[in-house]
């Protein structure tokens, strides 16, 4: 995946022609998904390519080790990003405590994670404080004692405080293809979770607001991976056993760079950009628009502004452009 960016040319006094969108990773599972980026970490057999169905079979287990069907996105997600995901949840059966040591209730989930932080050995989501950096969605069934039924957007940050909506008694229900949406907006910090079929929701819609943390002040968060989630009970309370399936995932993250100034340095062009990390940026060059030639060094994102110059000598008529693409491609 490369994004560019085109500037105008040099001799005309540099103004933008921006050719960025938002960042998408669409997955239908119409081909092994292996082929576009999806990676196991943990228990394989949980997650099973279904090439008839075009979807992906996962089975949640608590008595299993953290496990993830995971896509990196290739950038790094905080509160000052817009990001979203949305997919197709069918769920066959569900049932919460399956361990009699373990009879409360159990999270069924899927969202975004930091690799680092979830593929640690003392990351246990079902235990107190080992489970920063998340924002997804999840499924507590009701078990009459410990929690209500809920379906909720979840945030934690990365010193482990929490974000989430209010509890309400509501049921997910089996053999119903559901699209499940998280959307989380910047400008408001507010993420709204909807599950509906139709078009019509199938639970009421929950939102959550980061200023509004459920203990303490929420801080950032480090996001870079999206997983469907089957994560251990150790440490937890209750235990959970589910199977269904995921299909037409649909990631929406922000484009690697923003380009917030240009300028004409001695007759050279310059920018100065929002940069991602995990991506590299190179500043390019044209007299043409066709052939493009780079103007300076390949530069790595930082998470913080970046300038790329032009080292070449000046000429009387160039165009600009920023080509930016993930730094492991």
């Amino acid at each position: 995946m490369k994004i560019k960016s085109v500037l105008a040319p040099a001799a005309a006094g540099l103004a933008l022609v921006s050719t960025l969108h938002a960042v998408s990773i669409v997955e239908d599972f119409s081909h092994d998904p292996a082929l576009d980026g999806w990676q196991v970490f943990g228990d394989a057999s949980l997650f099973q390519w279904d090439r008839a169905n075009h979807n992906l079979r996962v089975t949640w287990d608590s008595s299993r080790p953290n496990s993830y069907f995971y896509h990196p996105l290739g950038m790094i997600l905080g509160r000052s990003n817009d990001f979203s995901v949305s997919f197709d949840l069918l769920l066959n059966d569900y049932a919460i405590g399956v361990n009699p040591a373990q009879p409360d209730t159990f999270e069924l989930a899927a969202g975004f994670l930091n690799f680092a932080q979830a593929t640690s050995p003392d990351f246990f989501r079902g235990g107190y404080p080992s489970q920063p950096d998340l924002a997804e969605f999840d499924f507590f069934q009701w078990d009459n004692d410990f929690s209500t039924n809920s379906v909720d957007p979840t945030f934690v940050d990365s010193a482990n405080t929490f974000a989430d909506s209010e509890y309400g008694i509501v049921e997910m229900p089996t053999g119903m293809v559901m699209r499940v949406t998280l959307n989380f907006t910047a400008s408001n910090q507010t993420a709204v979770l909807t599950v509906t079929t139709n078009g019509a929701a199938v639970v009421p819609s929950a939102s959550v607001n980061l200023d509004d943390a459920t203990y303490g002040v929420f801080g950032n968060l480090r996001l870079d991976t999206f997983a469907v989630e089957s994560y251990s009970g150790a440490m937890a309370y209750g235990s959970l056993l589910a199977h269904g399936a995921i299909g037409n995932v649909l990631l929406v993250v922000p484009p690697p760079l923003a380009i917030s100034s240009l300028a004409l340095v001695n007759g050279a062009g310059r920018v100065q950009f929002a940069s991602q990390t995990n991506w590299d940026y190179v500043l390019q060059t044209s007299a043409d628009l066709q052939t493009w030639l780079p103007a300076g060094p390949v530069v790595g994102g930082t998470g913080g502004n970046l300038i790329l110059q032009d080292t070449n000598s000046p000429r009387p008529y160039q165009f600009y452009r920023v080509s930016a693409q993930p730094a492991d491609q």
